[in-house]
């Protein structure tokens, strides 16, 4: 590697409950930024909104970093941004397939989730900063969906895709290296999101957002520099939106039995 800061020191284990959880714990030690814990194998990993991570052993790439940017809590958003762009160039660079995202978080190969990001906060106790931040990021590198086929519609592998052998180390080297220029640029203030924006799905489209007290529709009309999605309703209110689920309004029509 040749990273500066992320990635060193890097915790490796064949197999844990959850990256996250280790991440978290060794933030509570005290442990510096950049810290990146590896896993061959999670028995509980995590996703957004309570999900679980499926994932078999050394068939993904498995991480979670420690950072410790002393930001407002509501700026944890530019960490997404940063790994799931970092993750695309990433992967652009290792296999040369083309990537999209889904707002906020997921990771898009021929229009089906080949990963995902998980960022987690913790406060300062007066609640003011962000005291650390645990950065999940898992890739469905060689996983062989046919234990599950529930999950082909929707997920893939790289290696399905790939011209070239897959390596998840060569990968691992390639989103470290990415992922420090890219949290460096929004230290320094010259983060330019149009980067991260450039490669959302369903911008112009009409979308449904679930969120905590119901769900929204309305035309996605883009993102802010903080990563909010910015959904005009029928009323022709534009909705800010800082978290929530998003899906094609279409396709939940489809879904229902609806006419498109």
């Amino acid at each position: 590697m040749d990273t500066r800061r992320i990635g060193h020191p890097l915790v490796y284990a064949p197999r844990l409950s959850s990256t996250q959880a280790l991440a978290g714990r060794l933030a509570d030690l005290g442990w510096p930024e950049g810290t990146t814990v590896l896993a061959e194998e999670q028995t509980a990993g995590r996703g957004r909104l309570g999900r679980t991570w499926w994932s078999p052993y050394a068939q993904a790439l498995l991480l979670s970093l420690l950072l410790r940017p002393r930001w407002p809590p509501h700026l944890s958003q530019r960490l997404v941004m940063a790994a799931s762009l970092a993750a695309a160039e990433a992967i652009e660079i290792s296999y040369e397939i083309p990537v999209a995202l889904k707002w906020p978080n997921d990771i898009y190969v021929q229009g089906r989730k080949a990963g995902g990001i998980l960022v987690e906060a913790r406060l300062t106790p007066d609640g003011g900063l962000l005291e650390s931040a645990i950065v999940g990021i898992g890739i469905n590198v060689t996983v062989d969906f046919a234990q599950h086929p529930e999950l082909q519609v929707s997920a893939i592998s790289l290696h399905t895709v790939a011209e070239c052998r897959v390596d998840r180390g060569a990968l691992l080297v390639a989103l470290l290296g990415c992922f420090e220029q890219r949290y460096q640029e929004i230290l320094d203030g010259c983060f330019d999101h149009t980067a991260w924006a450039r490669r959302l799905l369903w911008i112009g489209e009409e979308v449904r957002v679930t969120l905590p007290d119901g769900t929204l529709t309305g035309i996605a009309q883009g993102v802010d520099d903080e990563g909010a999605l910015l959904v005009q309703t029928a009323e022709g209110q534009i909705e800010r939106i800082l978290a929530g689920d998003l899906s094609l309004r279409r396709e939940d029509q489809s879904a229902a039995g609806l006419s498109t």
